[in-house]
């Protein structure tokens, strides 16, 4: 064989490989790898139908966030005519649009050719009323259709209660492999990533879409003729709704105060005092995509931190009774920054003397180094204060998935160190709480000391209104004596009627208010965190709130100020009712 015949083999063998490459290229994506392509596990099948079709999605399919009267919070229905691009040339249906819905023909045209997807004339911009839905139906043309579609809400809203969805393929995969295996979500279907859209994602996760859809050719006409599709799940039962707690009228109120008040770092907790149910809830700052909600985040409490020592010596009776306290010395025995004079233990709690309470709680560690630790723990700062518990098959079911557990000591050592034990026990050195658990605490000792877990939800509610679920009521496992609730109740009282006392701005509320200051100081930064925690009306409790500046400076007056004008708008709103 010479070069040249040589040369036509080794030319023919590269070509004859090459074509079966191609042809086992083509079998892999025609016959073997069509749902499953690549590294990427790409659908070659559900990828080149997409590639042919339009469609518009009416709902996503994901379920309601509803207030406590059943209003939806977290998404809208917006009234809208929705127009497909394949009208283009339809001089006779355009006309007829424009008419119906009052517009000119050039408008609806330049529309229609400046997009190459279905798309929306909605009532946020052009003011679609029902009668020109209905008008527009009975018109019956192909590619014009008037409906109500459905889009989450973007505001400031509980934004941080409620929280954000977004996409997590890595999430979907982990969470939902049994309804990902067949077929029921995809890894692109959007999942809560924070609030009670994370805590109640399961349930809420969607199952599949509402859409108009109608297929392409290549040119981007209309297979099958003008005929648009109307696809929607088939389960009656779903989406669900998760029926929340959430007063809309009373969040609404809560979120004019705190910005009103120029808190930029804070927020506010309002408690239903009967039931233990939250009414509202604010965080700030808010940022659209994952923001922190702070108020169930760990945040150093200060004097509020005074009503467990106070409980602890309530208890402890003969500590406290009918003593004298030197409250011109500070915890470290020199002269305290804002001397009071000689106090009693009600007037040192008015008052917020930090040398009652440091001294107080060293004596107490003395016989039981474990005190703080178990009356912080009785009053709920220390353990979870929202709704937990078995739900199906989720053994530890929180409502609050987000909820940080408060903490004490950050030394094992500083239990038996003095200056460590005063300062824990007015709320600083390693201190930390939530907003939740403080606006808890308040609540259940307004309810005479029975302690409650938080309940964000109370139902789950089927597509058609029967229930799927309830949540109970949670009592909390410890709580305090009603003798020592009834005695707190007295110290809070006081903090608003002492003439002295650091709630006296509070006095002339048309609701009583009985509560506790505080203020904790954030190491070398010239801001503190600036807490008023109490509940109302004091002789009939009803709710328990808690106002709280994370950037708070001497200059300013934006916890009180916050806190009386949500009392006045709830004192108002409850009269109008």
């Amino acid at each position: 064989m010479n070069n040249n015949q040589k040369r036509i083999v080794i030319a023919g063998s590269l070509f004859l490989a090459g074509l079966l490459f191609l042809a086992g290229r083509l079998i892999q994506i025609q016959l073997v790898s069509t749902e499953s392509f690549s590294k990427h596990k790409i659908n070659l099948i559900d990828q080149s139908v997409r590639q042919r079709t339009h469609s518009f999605t009416i709902n996503e399919g994901r379920g309601l966030l509803l207030d406590r009267n059943g209003e939806m919070i977290s998404a809208e229905l917006r009234p809208a005519v929705i127009l497909f691009p394949f009208l283009k040339g339809e001089e006779g249906a355009i006309d007829e649009v424009a008419n119906a819905l009052g517009k000119s023909p050039s408008l609806i045209r330049r529309s229609l050719e400046e997009h190459e997807e279905p798309f929306v004339i909605s009532d946020e911009k052009d003011h679609i009323t029902s009668e020109t839905m209905d008008k527009i139906n009975k018109l019956k043309l192909p590619g014009v259709y008037a409906h109500y579609i459905a889009r989450n809400k973007h505001s400031e809203f509980a934004s941080a209660l409620l929280g954000v969805t977004g996409q997590a393929p890595e999430v979907v995969k982990k969470n939902y492999k049994d309804k990902l295996d067949k077929g029921i979500v995809s890894i692109n279907t959007k999942i809560g990533k924070t609030g009670l859209q994370q805590a109640f994602d399961p349930f809420l996760i969607s199952e599949g879409e509402t859409k108009l859809i109608y297929h392409v050719d290549r040119s981007g006409s209309p297979l099958f003729g003008l005929d648009v599709k109307y696809l929607a799940p088939s389960n009656p039962f779903y989406p669900v709704s998760v029926k929340t707690t959430i007063d809309s009228e009373l969040q609404h109120i809560l979120e004019d105060a705190v910005d009103k008040s120029g808190i930029k770092n804070g927020g506010a907790v309002l408690l239903d005092v009967s039931n233990n149910e939250l009414l509202g809830m604010v965080s700030r700052p808010y940022h659209t995509g994952l923001s922190k909600n702070q108020m169930v985040a760990r945040h150093a409490p200060g004097s509020i931190f005074k009503v467990v020592t106070a409980a602890a010596a309530i208890e402890n009776k003969d500590l406290q009774k009918g003593r004298n306290f030197d409250c011109d010395l500070g915890i470290d025995g020199k002269s305290a920054k804002h001397p009071l004079g000689t106090l009693d233990f009600t007037a040192s709690f008015s008052q917020s003397c930090n040398r009652t309470f440091g001294m107080l709680a060293n004596e107490m560690m003395e016989t039981n180094d474990k005190i703080i630790d178990d009356y912080a723990e009785k009053l709920g700062l220390t353990i979870r204060s929202g709704w937990h518990g078995q739900v199906y098959h989720y053994p530890e079911f929180k409502q609050f998935p987000e909820e940080e557990q408060g903490t004490i000591w950050g030394d094992r050592y500083d239990r038996n160190q003095p200056l460590a034990v005063s300062q824990t026990a007015i709320g600083q050195k390693n201190v930390q709480v939530t907003p939740l658990s403080v606006a808890n605490m308040m609540a259940g000792i307004a309810r005479g000391g029975k302690m409650e877990e938080v309940k964000a939800a109370t139902k789950i509610l089927y597509k058609n209104g029967n229930t799927l679920l309830s949540f109970p009521n949670h009592k909390q496992e410890k709580g305090i004596e009603p003798y020592t609730a009834q005695k707190l109740q007295m110290l809070l009282r006081g903090v608003i009627t002492d003439p002295k006392g650091t709630g006296r701005a509070l006095q002339k509320l048309p609701y009583t208010v009985a509560g506790k200051s505080g203020t904790a100081e954030k190491g070398d930064s010239n801001t503190s965190n600036k807490w008023f925690a109490g509940y109302f009306p004091a002789d009939q409790p009803k709710y328990a709130l808690v106002v709280v500046d994370f950037d708070y400076t001497d200059a300013n007056t934006t916890v009180i100020s916050a806190y009386a004008d949500i009392v006045n708008k709830i004192y108002k709103n409850d009269k109008e009712k």
